[in-house]
């Protein structure tokens, strides 16, 4: 659930972050937090003897209507879901298969929400966000060190293809040697294609990868993109113009982050300053 995984990171990032990326309400969050889970209702009770009834047939969206056609009850399809979801059940008519990527390759989450980094360049994020513009979407990759939670790394374009992830592992390697590292990321196809996992292998990088639908394996980089918007993107009146404009701020915003920027996790220091004061610029 939404709220137990809030729970879990609530120590490591801000609640209005966390509450944001859940799309839940900080209110809510409190409510759930600090109240006992409450009994069974009446719906929920309708909900699991429908659902029994029908030979275990029916999903969320026929159980809804159910309850408005037989019991006269009007109960917003999201609610049956998550009963249904709280009660392990589910329609057991099966669902349309998703064509499988040609040539995918999916690692384990050996990350495993271990979000801390000792030493640069070891324990490595990365993921891709979109930004519209007034003519087209943009698009924003990114690689963050664990370290400082500095971004080493990152290509804006206007194309949303496999040379997003592979161009800007590219620029950290010539940047340092990724000898040894590991690099997260979710099971997207700019993550699992061919030329991207052969590119980490020839540089000896282990690759893990968040289970697939969990944001919060990778909330790191999810806490980046949440700042970098609400910072740069929420604050203009319209919306950036073109490709070229995205450019220019994604670049100013990363030089403010990296030196500006105070990080609550690095002693209310900016990446470049903490990375400086322990020798290991």
């Amino acid at each position: 659930m939404k709220y137990e995984a809030i729970l879990e990171l609530e120590t490591q990032f801000p609640i209005t972050l966390l509450t944001k990326i859940a799309g839940v309400s900080r209110s809510a969050y409190y409510r759930y937090k600090n109240k006992p889970k409450p009994i069974t209702t009446k719906i929920e009770k309708l909900v699991i003897d429908i659902y029994r009834k029908s030979g275990k047939r029916k999903g969320y969206r026929p159980i809804t209507d159910t309850l408005r056609n037989k019991y006269h009850l009007i109960v917003n399809k999201k609610k049956v879901l998550r009963i249904m979801q709280e009660n392990n059940i589910q329609s057991v008519i099966s669902k349309k298969c998703k064509p499988k990527v040609e040539n995918a390759t999916y690692k384990e989450n050996i990350l495993k929400r271990d979000f801390k980094s000792d030493t640069p360049y070891k324990k490595l994020v990365t993921d891709i966000t979109y930004i519209p513009t007034r003519r087209q979407m943009v698009y924003l990759c990114i690689i963050q060190d664990l370290f400082n939670n500095e971004p080493v790394a990152w290509t804006v374009s206007d194309q949303q293809d496999k040379s997003l992830s592979v161009d800007t592992i590219k620029q950290l390697s010539r940047k340092c040697s990724l000898k040894g590292a590991l690099i997260h990321s979710d099971q997207g196809v700019h993550y699992t294609n061919k030329e991207y996992v052969t590119l980490l292998e020839k540089l000896s990088v282990t690759q893990s990868m968040s289970r697939r639908g969990n944001c919060w394996d990778n909330a790191c980089a999810e806490s980046f993109f949440g700042h970098f918007k609400n910072e740069t993107i929420h604050l203009m009146k319209q919306k950036p113009e073109n490709l070229e404009e995205v450019i220019e701020m994604v670049e100013d915003y990363m030089v403010y982050y990296i030196n500006e920027r105070p990080q609550r996790k690095l002693g209310g220091k900016p990446p470049s300053l903490y990375k400086k004061q322990l020798n290991m610029v």
